[in-house]
């Protein structure tokens, strides 16, 4: 088993990029996701701004 993290912004438009990296990850890694766990944070940027994220790992199995 395996585990890949992504972290994007939480927004409609990270979201859905977010969505379209992790279905790209799993098709060219030949993936069956076994497990996910959607964690929400914030994170600062240099100049202190804060900007709300997702993290989510997926753990898997690659198929042969």
């Amino acid at each position: 088993m395996r585990v890949q993290t992504f972290i994007g912004k939480s927004n409609a438009e990270g979201l859905h990029q977010m969505d379209q990296h992790i279905n790209k990850f799993m098709e060219r890694n030949n993936a069956t996701p076994a497990f996910v766990k959607q964690s929400a944070g914030r994170e600062r940027h240099h100049g202190g701004e804060e900007e709300p994220i997702v993290v989510i790992s997926v753990w898997y199995n690659e198929n042969a």
